[in-house]
């Protein structure tokens, strides 16, 4: 139990960190918003996620986006980035609500077993 307990945590874990390098790199995208030339960058979280759950750890691919040029001529589209924002928001929150409820379920159980008698 405590393996995979500790392997779900570790999972999550890395989740929210791919979620964190993920911001890091939108954050970097709109800085250069204005950068003649800059290409658009991500991180591929999918495959980020399906590599902690098959290996346990975390290796994010950060790639750069294809994508045609704005008015400053290069290939950051600031809706889209913004959206990004708000999806990983929504998904880190999804998240930690997840770990919440997995700590007060243990919570629960530990108080169950550790009743009257035990």
């Amino acid at each position: 139990m405590a393996t995979m307990l500790g392997s779900v945590q570790d999972m999550l874990a890395g989740a929210l960190e791919g979620l964190s390098m993920r911001g890091q790199i939108v954050a970097q995208n709109i800085a250069n918003l204005g950068t003649p030339g800059y290409q658009a960058q991500d991180v591929r979280f999918a495959a980020t996620l399906q590599q902690a759950l098959q290996t346990g750890s975390v290796d994010p691919q950060v790639v750069t986006l294809p994508g045609s040029t704005n008015q400053s001529g290069n290939g950051v589209d600031l809706e889209q980035q913004l959206g990004l924002l708000n999806q990983i928001s929504l998904v880190q929150q999804g998240i930690m609500s997840g770990i919440d409820q997995s700590q007060k379920g243990l919570h629960q159980v530990i108080q169950d077993l550790g009743g009257p008698g035990v």
